[in-house]
């Protein structure tokens, strides 16, 4: 795996707090990367 996506992997898992990040994989080689980010409004 290159480093680059290693490093964009690693930066957006700082950045969320609550969510979910996705890692497509294409032929062994990661593709695609989503990052959906919960957010809870008080009432």
């Amino acid at each position: 795996m290159e480093q680059q996506v290693v490093d964009e992997i690693v930066t957006q898992l700082q950045k969320l707090e609550f969510g979910s990040l996705l890692i497509t994989v294409h032929n062994g080689k990661v593709t695609q990367v989503d990052c959906t980010e919960k957010r809870r409004l008080n009432k």
